[in-house]
């Protein structure tokens, strides 16, 4: 963690791309059905890029495409043609649209820990660059984990710095490895994606806490910080902070808060509709299927499954009371979950620096500073500025409204009432 101040080049000319970006990862299985047949499908995606420019995200980080894994058997892929030529087809229309491509790639720590592993990872990465692709997560598995095993422990550093030697070669196509690691590694990896944010309960100290010391791990590692408040081995955030409307205004309170943060955000698809957990009583019934929190993705209409497929039966059954979530709806909605998402989106983008801030370098605006400065906050409140002149957001996780800290109000989780600060919000403010 550190504000990029070096004096011998322009700084925009040296942060990565990756460097503050917004992420919307992307399980493909359930996105968009293009072919009918209940799953969704590359050209699925592409077809529903426009709505991701819309919302405002930087990067389509792709998970669930199918082969994309690291194994024995990765030096002889067998890729199908029709799922290749997809995939090119949907990284070119993104790259036209101003979206980078960043895909998950699966390997096991045991094999990696093989010189000939480490070489055949980083031909399984030039491959998927060689189609488009912007940068990885390695999503890496361990075999002894519940075992006890030598895996269980994760990949040592001295096997994640080779790894990081060998994708070296390759730093003209890859500008961003996004690697999930383990703490043993950091320091190895760009970016380091932490669950703390989908762990902490809606508690200003425990969220406070968790924050600070993300961001102290960062500095020390010399790593960028990866916030995600939810994820695939999480409960969608609406149902984990109370269910019903108490979740979604909690929920809509922390995109707040994990947007006003210095580093790479971690949006999950759905979760800019303020989609709560879905149980799914038959999953016992079909094994090997897709199972889990998350279904198929809300697009229009008022029955399942939504636009989602042509067909009126996807791979996982949608609520059917979900005619309200729908991005269509939501669209129409100057108080959705969604527009909340865009505004905050756009005003990350667009908000200038302060006026006097910033003119020095020419480029320090409300989010650009890598600093936070905690302030103090009444009982169950957090608050905290990025730099001198930047952003500042307000949590309200108590039962009671509490005054706002002096500036301007600039965004609002919900209504202000009597202009205070009310229970399960937040805010973003410019400094006076």
């Amino acid at each position: 963690m550190r504000r990029w101040t070096e004096q011998d080049a322009p700084a925009q000319e040296r942060l990565p791309w990756w460097w503050d970006a917004t992420h919307y990862a992307i399980d493909v299985r359930l996105f968009a059905d293009s072919d009918g047949d209940g799953v969704g499908d590359l050209d699925g995606l592409r077809n529903r890029l426009g709505y991701l420019e819309l919302l405002g995200i930087d990067t389509v980080w792709l998970t669930g495409v199918a082969m994309t894994g690291v194994g024995p058997n990765i030096g002889e892929p067998r890729q199908a043609a029709a799922i290749l030529e997809s995939f090119e087809h949907l990284t070119t229309a993104a790259h036209d649209c101003d979206l980078r491509v960043t895909l998950d790639i699966g390997a096991d720590i045991s094999d990696l820990r093989q010189p000939r592993a480490q070489q055949e990872l980083v031909r399984t990465l030039r491959f998927w660059t060689d189609r488009g692709v912007d940068g990885f997560r390695l999503a890496l598995s361990r075999r002894g984990a519940y075992s006890g095993g030598p895996d269980a422990e994760g990949l040592d550093p001295e096997t994640s710095r080779a790894i990081r030697a060998a994708l070296a070669e390759e730093s003209d196509r890859l500008i961003g490895s996004l690697v999930e690691e383990q703490q043993s590694s950091r320091g190895v990896w760009d970016v380091d994606f932490n669950r703390s944010l989908a762990e902490a309960e809606f508690e200003a100290g425990e969220i406070r806490e968790a924050i600070s010391k993300e961001l102290a791990a960062c500095r020390e590692f010399g790593t960028r910080p990866g916030w995600m408040v939810s994820g695939r081995s999480t409960p969608r955030q609406v149902t984990r902070y109370g269910g019903g409307e108490l979740g979604r205004a909690r929920a809509q309170a922390m995109s707040l808060v994990t947007l006003a943060l210095p580093g790479v955000v971690c949006i999950d698809s759905g979760e800019e509709l303020g989609l709560p957990e879905v149980i799914d009583s038959d999953a016992e019934k079909r094994p090997g299927e897709l199972v889990g929190a998350r279904v198929p993705m809300p697009w229009e209409g008022n029955e399942p499954p939504y636009g989602f497929s042509a067909t009126p039966t996807s791979c996982l059954p949608v609520p059917a009371d979900w005619r309200e979530l729908t991005v269509e709806a939501q669209l129409e909605s100057a108080d959705s979950t969604l527009s909340l998402y865009r505004q905050e989106l756009e005003l990350k983008r667009t908000a200038p620096a302060e006026a006097g801030v910033g003119e020095s370098s020419g480029t320090a605006g409300l989010f650009d500073e890598d600093t936070v400065e905690w302030y103090g906050a009444p009982s169950g409140c957090l608050a905290f500025r990025r730099g001198v002149g930047g952003v500042i957001c307000a949590l309200n996780t108590s039962e009671q409204r509490v005054p706002l800290p002096p500036g301007e109000l600039l965004l609002s989780s919900t209504p202000l009432v009597d202009g205070q600060l009310p229970p399960n919000s937040a805010v973003w403010l410019t400094a006076n």
